[in-house]
């Protein structure tokens, strides 16, 4: 359960990766669900199907406990992989960490990346973040 006076205003809605060539997760969607937050994850990218994902997440606020809430932390199955994901914002634009393993198959070695997600039909910075390629 969120922090009685923790705000997920700022994280919720839909969110979009800034990478549109990228294999992975595509678009974000988070929603308030009766004091918690949900995320809607879709993963995908070229020649790779789509696949739909939906993840609780908890919700994390800066040191002082109140305020609205300036990141996540979620953990899960992504698929056939075991997902943690460090979700936080950055002057208005959403990155998310992505650490994944796959557990029934220890030959394959676990994978971290960075992507950054933006929110369509708000006003975009004029470039993406640092590190992030360009649409």
């Amino acid at each position: 359960m969120t922090a009685p006076h923790t705000g997920l205003g700022d994280l919720t809605g839909g969110w979009v990766n800034f990478d549109t060539t990228a294999t992975g997760i595509r678009l974000v969607d988070a929603v308030e669900d009766e004091g918690r937050l949900a995320l809607s994850i879709a993963e995908g990218g070229p020649g790779v199907p789509d696949t739909h994902t939906a993840l609780a997440a908890t919700p994390l606020v800066d040191a002082g406990g109140d305020g609205p809430a300036v990141g996540f932390l979620a953990e899960g199955r992504l698929g056939v992989r075991a997902a943690v994901l460090c979700g936080y914002l950055n002057r208005g634009l959403l990155t998310i960490d992505i650490h994944t393993a796959h557990p029934d198959d220890q030959r394959v070695p676990p994978v971290m990346y960075r992507a950054h997600y933006y929110r369509p039909g708000l006003p975009q910075p004029s470039e993406p973040p640092e590190g992030a390629p360009l649409p």
